[in-house]
Formats: C-alpha cells, structure tokens, sequence
C-alpha cells in the first residue's frame, strides 16, 4: 500500500515535536511491514528526513489543492497528521473531493483531547495571560476572551469546536483519536456511523527497554520532559509543588530537578525558577531525552489536558517512575495508580506533594514501581499497534463509499 503521510512541519531524525516523532514511528513501523511511505508538509524543519520516506513534498498554505490532486493519483491512503484547526478547515472539501474523484481513502488523525481548543482554559490560565504570557497585547487579549469564554460557557465553546470535527469528520473515512476512551465522547457531539471513529494509541518510541540491572544506576533524579507551554502542561505548577517538597523533605534536597524541553514559555520559567529560589534545578533547552529517561528515578507530568502522553510511556520504558495529574481520560491507558506511577487527583497539589514526597524518600517502593513499568504488559508494543493499523487499512480497503 502506498501511504503520503501530510504534515504541519517536516518530520526529521531528530524531531521533538510529539506528532513529528509519531509520524516518524508509524513511517518506520508501516515500511518494515512492507508499505511504501512518503510525507507532505508545510515548514521545513531542521535535521535529516527519516529514511522510511521515500518522498518528501513542501506544500503551500492556501494553494495546496492542485498539488494533493496530483498526489492522490499515486497513493491509495492519506494519513492527515495536521490538526484541524480553524486555519486549516479550508482542506476538509478538499479531502471530500480527493475521496470522491480519485478513491483515495483518507485517515484524519487527531493528537490531542477530542475538544482541545476549548481544554486548559482555567482561571489559572487566565491570570497566566494577563500577568506572564510573552504573547503580543492582541493575543493576550483574544487567548483571555476566549478563556473567559470557555469558562461562563463551556457547552457552547465545546459545540464550536465540535462543528469543525464535524466537518472534517464528514470528509474522510475515519477518524483516529489516540484513545478508546475518547470515542464515547467524540461522538456524543459529532454525528458518524458508529465504526467510523476508533482509538489507536501511539506506539513506543523507543525499540528496547532499559535492563533490570541498570536500575541500580539511577540517579536522585525528578526528570521534566515537555513544551515550555503553560497551556498544556502546567510547568510551573510543577515548579511549586518541587519547591514545596524540598521545603517539606529534608531527603528531598538530595535530589535534583531537570527540565528538559523548549518552548515559548521556557524564560518565565527561569524567571520563576529564581523567584522561588529553587535549589538544583537545571533547564536543559531542547535535547535527545532518552539519555534523561535512562538516568532519571521519577518523571512529573501536570499536564491539563493531553491526547496521550508519549513521555509517560518514553519514562516506563526506560524505569522512570511517572507522577501523573489524573486530569484526562486516555492516562488510564498508561498507568495503574500505585503499580507502574501514580495518578495524582487533577489540581490537588497537596496530594502531589505528599505522594511525589513518599516516592522519593522510599527507595523500596521506588524500585518495585521501575520495575512494574519495565515488566508491565505493554499494548503500545510495534506489533501490537501496527496490528491495530492493519486492520483499520482492511477495513477501509472493503468499504463501500460513505460520501
């Protein structure tokens, strides 16, 4: 089967981006399984293209429709990797004309929550905007109505949202979010046939896990590997809550924090960083996690909202223990509170202090729960997700047109 994989950004070697680095994983997973794989993007990114691409193709904002007419002709599947958001609806018909005219079956891909453009937007998010945000006076004001928006009246900003899946819904002939536990909720607001909307998770970015016996090397390390982008990810939740356990454990003090990751909002985190006076405390910028991971005993995560989480099973792979805020559904997929990490209740940052506080000071525990994540049964394996993706190219191979 031939397969064009269409991207926001070119995905390289040495992609950190999470939808960069999947579309890397799914091009070497469907090539070792004897597909041919090729990938359209709009902005160049630095580094090698993977080798699993056979071609690679720039695309023009606005002005890709002539050229995706063109492609159809050579490929029998279009896997959408770009995100439907409000700046790229304008390609939904186009994918609709692409299915009807040349029989190209399209797979739209969504990396996120079902409803993310309406997720996050808390008053913690909204003193952000005011006070911290680097953005320009005008964003800063729209990113702040529509969080206010999204606050007053969360049913109404999820009902906007949900028009544009359902355009794009409408277009394609499946939509992949990363979690079954997802579905339910997608299509309690989005109208489609009921098989038409799947989970598929991501598969393990990493071929090997970390042997048992390098357990014993790890280092007193609380490991953050994310986008500096207080949306999402709640960086400097994280930060409070370290202080509180260095300030409450006097074990604690032993142990180090490390950043890893670059984003726009990195240099408020220094900033904040030194407010707080936090001791040993490193930001790396952007670099290869995997050696972190290695050498790293805990992972934090506070995200407010994620499609996945692939530095979560990143960390398990290599022994790291995750303490995790329980704040959207897909987690569970992941981790077994108390067996292979530990789900904090979302927002209860006395409870994370209390239970990433325990994690560090009991080595005992620490040890039993890196080895639960090594051991534990993975689904997420190459095999097990490509066994997923077969049977999804099977069934749409089958189909009769749904247009």
């Amino acid at each position: 089967m031939n397969i064009l994989f269409l991207n926001t950004y070119q995905p390289t070697s040495n992609a950190s981006g999470g939808i960069a680095r999947v579309t890397c994983n799914l091009g070497n997973l469907f090539t070792e399984n004897g597909h041919r794989c090729s990938v359209a993007y709009y902005h160049e990114s630095n580094g090698l293209v993977e080798g699993c691409f056979e071609k690679t193709v720039q695309l023009t904002f606005r002005q890709e429709r002539p050229l995706l007419e063109k492609l159809a002709a050579s490929y029998d599947v279009f896997i959408i990797q770009i995100q439907m958001t409000k700046a790229y609806l304008h390609l939904a018909p186009v994918f609709g004309d692409i299915r009807k005219r040349f029989g190209t079956k399209i797979i739209y891909c969504h990396h996120s929550v079902p409803f993310a453009e309406s997720a996050g937007y808390d008053l913690q998010y909204f003193r952000f905007l005011l006070f911290h945000s680097s953005l320009s006076f005008k964003e800063r004001f729209k990113w702040s109505f529509w969080c206010l928006y999204s606050l007053l009246f969360p049913g109404l900003s999820i009902r906007k949202i949900a028009g544009r899946r359902q355009l794009i819904t409408d277009n394609v002939d499946r939509v992949v979010l990363l979690s079954e536990s997802f579905v339910q909720g997608f299509r309690k607001f989005v109208n489609c046939a009921d098989d038409k909307v799947i989970g598929i998770g991501n598969c393990c970015t990493f071929r090997e896990k970390l042997p048992l016996e390098e357990l014993e090397s790890k280092e007193k390390t609380v490991l953050i590997v994310a986008n500096m982008n207080e949306h999402a990810k709640r960086i400097s939740t994280m930060l409070h809550i370290w202080k509180k356990v260095s300030s409450r454990y006097p074990e604690a003090r032993q142990w180090k924090l490390v950043l890893v990751g670059d984003g726009p909002d990195l240099d408020y985190y220094r900033r904040l960083a030194e407010k707080l006076h936090l001791a040993n405390c490193t930001f790396t910028g952007k670099q290869d996690p995997q050696p972190y991971y290695r050498k790293s005993s805990v992972l934090m995560m506070a995200s407010a909202f994620e499609g996945f989480g692939m530095v979560i099973l990143e960390a398990q792979q290599m022994g790291c223990v995750p303490v995790v805020y329980n704040s959207y559904e897909s987690v569970h997929d992941l981790i077994e509170d108390g067996r292979n990490g530990l789900l904090i209740p979302n927002k209860k940052q006395g409870e994370y202090v209390r239970q990433l506080g325990k994690l560090m000071t009991d080595s005992d525990m620490r040890h039993d729960m890196a080895v639960n994540c090594i051991n534990m049964d993975n689904h997420f394996d190459r095999n097990s997700i490509y066994a997923k993706w077969k049977n999804l190219f099977d069934s749409i191979e089958n189909q009769t047109d749904r247009l």
